[in-house]
């Protein structure tokens, strides 16, 4: 790895680049997924909020990976075991979801493939394009 690109810059467009690789995913899968249920589209999940939603949320994990690696000096092995536990505890949460919670039932299934998505890409492209040798040069 080089020595003049800072490892935080790395993790940052990583985890950016990473993001906009979940957005388009999770816009496929909202698209695929509304097709087959014939569910009608929420105001909550449009392309907008999809969009920023995965850019985020993959942007904090980015930083999390950064800060795990620099401060804590934790294996990547251990760093995915984390990013696995929270996203099961967010998928179980989001398909035990309460009916009465209208923002949140009868959209579980749409949430919990978000959260999949991410997850994966979150377990895969992102600790990949951190330790690409020629990517962001």
């Amino acid at each position: 790895r080089p020595d003049h690109i800072p490892r935080f810059s790395k993790a940052l467009l990583a985890a950016t680049l990473t993001g906009l690789i979940a957005a388009m995913a999770n816009l496929i899968y909202n698209f695929i997924f509304r097709s087959i249920k014939r569910y009608v589209p929420d105001e909550e999940f449009n392309f907008f909020s999809i969009t920023l939603a995965s850019v985020l949320i993959l942007i904090i994990t980015g930083l999390m990976f950064f800060l795990f690696l620099k401060y804590l000096s934790i294996k990547a092995f251990i760093i995915t075991l984390i990013i696995v536990m929270i996203a099961c505890v967010c998928i179980t949460a989001f398909l035990h979801a309460n009916p009465n919670e209208s923002a949140f039932y009868g959209n579980h299934g749409l949430i919990a493939g978000f959260i999949l998505i991410s997850g994966l890409l979150a377990l895969t492209a992102l600790p990949y394009l951190y330790n690409h040798p020629k990517l962001f040069i």
